[in-house]
């Protein structure tokens, strides 16, 4: 669990690129100790990275079926602007790409959802009816990806810019 927490946070604060030394010394251990709980550094990402998806998918699950499809839908991004804002590895995995076929199967169930999501605030004529999952993820991705290279980790920052992407989805 310390290898977990450490790796958690290590990865939080760096990205995908932190080491598993760093994660070893974060947590008390040696590398030998963390290599045998996870074989390989994307074994232990992908251990960290379930664990944020799950509460995304469960955020977006939420949000799929809400009785408001419109607030729903606004509080599901001001929710992965604010995960995004506290965690660079959320960002570079989904960025990057899938590590392992646990993580794809969890980010395509994700994906479903979100899709169901706009398509309901679509049909409430809150989202333009052309706005896509892959639309919305560059906005949001490249607006966290632009904040986090600049540094700025003020959350009504962060909050501001994600109405700027709601307005951009807007019909």
């Amino acid at each position: 669990m310390r290898v977990v927490r450490a790796a958690s946070e290590i990865f939080a604060e760096q990205g995908i690129r932190a080491s598993v030394a760093e994660v070893a010394a974060r947590a008390g251990v040696g590398n030998a100790t963390v290599y045998r709980s996870y074989p390989s550094k994307d074994d232990l990402l992908a251990e960290v990275a379930l664990t944020w998806l799950g509460d995304i998918e469960v955020a977006a699950q939420q949000a799929a079926a809400a009785a408001d499809p419109v607030v729903a839908l606004t509080e599901l991004v001001e929710t992965v602007f604010e995960h995004l804002r506290g965690d660079r590895l959320a960002a570079d995995l989904l960025r990057e790409g899938n590590l392992t076929s646990v993580i794809a199967d969890t980010r395509r169930r994700v994906e479903g959802l979100w899709t169901t999501a706009l398509r309901r605030a679509a049909a409430a004529g809150a989202v333009r009816g052309d706005v896509t999952y892959s639309d919305l993820s560059v906005l949001i991705l490249g607006t966290a990806e632009r904040l986090t290279e600049l540094g700025i980790t003020d959350q009504a920052a962060w909050q501001r810019m994600a109405g700027f992407v709601r307005a951009a989805i807007a019909s």
